[in-house]
């Protein structure tokens, strides 16, 4: 029987005490009550043990050199970077050199409305998310970073639609430099449709789980597209809609208290039987328990450390 792939469980380092960090927490220590938050960090910041977020993190290294451990795979900390950490992902990490750091911390739901800057889906940015800036692009990203914690320094009536605006920028910058990956921009010159699959995925997702519908919209044979991507991202296309689907539900299972049957509906399930059993195909667990479990980790691990940096 051919193997399926299973969505990534939390990596355990430290026998499951993996600590919950909430935005909520940042918010209070930083004295930010707003959805995206911004924090300019000096020197350094340890974080030898794993720490699981609920929310989005962007991180610009100016200088340094370490380690960044993000759900189990290590890249290198190098300066003049950009970090993505994910709702839900776990990470860690170890660096030196005196540096300063540009953080942004987006809120998990509202994260969800900003994903529609995107221009791929989350799984792509996942795969390569560290990036490395030519010193033009990081300076670009530092300034409107900057920008965003001039707005919550100094509110304005409009500061909402400035600080939003300035995370499309950052979105589509960031879009850009990872179609300057070599291997992104090989496959983009040579199969653009597979940019053209992965766009309509994130605009589809919730009713169209067949690789048939986006071949048809593509105007591609569907074995074709199969074979597009299991030679360039490792996985077919269905594998692709899949996985992708399910993590969006695991975050709205996460995320909100929304009822079961309610969050089945919303992506387009006949029954809660049929959503029951698709989750548990892709996670050996039904929607109930992947709530239970996230819940449970937070309530067990989560406590607020006052008198540390926030990294």
């Amino acid at each position: 029987m051919k193997n399926r792939p299973k969505i990534n469980t939390i990596p355990d380092r430290s026998n499951g005490e993996i600590r919950v960090q909430h935005i909520d927490e940042i918010q209070n220590r930083l004295k930010i009550y707003h959805d995206v938050v911004y924090h300019h960090l000096k020197g350094l910041c340890a974080l030898p043990d794993p720490i699981k977020h609920d929310f989005f993190s962007l991180i610009l290294f100016e200088k340094a050199e370490g380690k960044h451990v993000i759900d189990g795979r290590e890249y290198p900390i190098k300066e003049k970077q950009l970090h993505m950490i994910f709702p839900g992902q776990v990470h860690y990490w170890d660096y030196s050199g005196t540096t300063n750091i540009y953080q942004i911390f987006v809120n998990g739901e509202i994260f969800e409305r900003l994903e529609g800057f995107m221009e791929f889906p989350v799984w792509v940015y996942k795969k390569k998310p560290v990036i490395n800036l030519d010193p033009k692009e990081f300076q670009s990203l530092v300034h409107e970073f900057k920008d965003i914690g001039d707005e919550l320094k100094f509110p304005s009536p409009v500061m909402n639609e400035i600080i939003y605006s300035k995370m499309k920028i950052i979105a589509r910058n960031i879009s850009r430099e990872i179609q300057k990956n070599a291997e992104y921009l090989d496959i983009y010159e040579n199969h653009p449709v597979l940019f053209d699959f992965m766009i309509l995925l994130t605009q589809d997702y919730r009713f169209q789980r067949t690789k048939k519908y986006y071949a048809d919209q593509l105007r591609v044979n569907a074995n074709y597209l199969n074979i597009l991507c299991k030679k360039y991202f490792n996985h077919t296309a269905t594998e692709i809609i899949q996985t992708h689907t399910v993590e969006k539900i695991r975050e709205r299972l996460e995320k909100t208290e929304d009822q079961l049957k309610d969050i089945a509906f919303d992506f387009g399930f006949q029954n809660y039987g049929h959503f029951s059993g698709f989750i548990k195909k892709y996670t050996g667990l039904t929607p109930k328990k992947v709530r239970e479990q996230y819940t449970g980790i937070t309530e067990r691990k989560t406590k607020i450390l006052p008198d540390k940096k926030i990294c």
